[in-house]
């Protein structure tokens, strides 16, 4: 009965530290990957008109690359949350592959 209720526990922890894991990584390379394409009208205006006008043109004063904090107390928490999990699962997982390899090398 115990035993059941630890892999239920297990599985269920599991699944939500991959949940979070996912969502997490998944979110951070869309915003990336949109935040360094992203131009503001100004900027594309500002470039067109030094095309038009034969100025050197240099990319990096057309794109802001300053960082912005999005994180708040929910993510903060939820990301403590997963890193638990996921040292959890680590160290279950090592538990598992060195007691399976102290019995086949025994």
């Amino acid at each position: 009965m115990k035993n059941k209720w630890f892999r239920t526990i297990l599985l269920i922890l599991f699944l939500m530290f991959l949940g979070l894991y996912i969502s997490a990584n998944a979110g951070l390379i869309d915003y990336q990957a949109k935040y360094k394409n992203k131009m503001t009208e100004k900027e594309i205006k500002q470039f067109e008109e030094d095309l038009k006008n034969n100025v050197n043109i240099d990319i990096k004063d057309y794109i802001k690359t300053g960082n912005k904090e999005y994180s708040n107390n929910v993510s903060k928490t939820t990301y403590k949350i997963s890193r638990t999990i996921g040292n959890i699962v680590k160290d279950t997982l090592n538990l598992i592959f060195n007691s399976v390899d102290k019995a086949i090398n025994s």
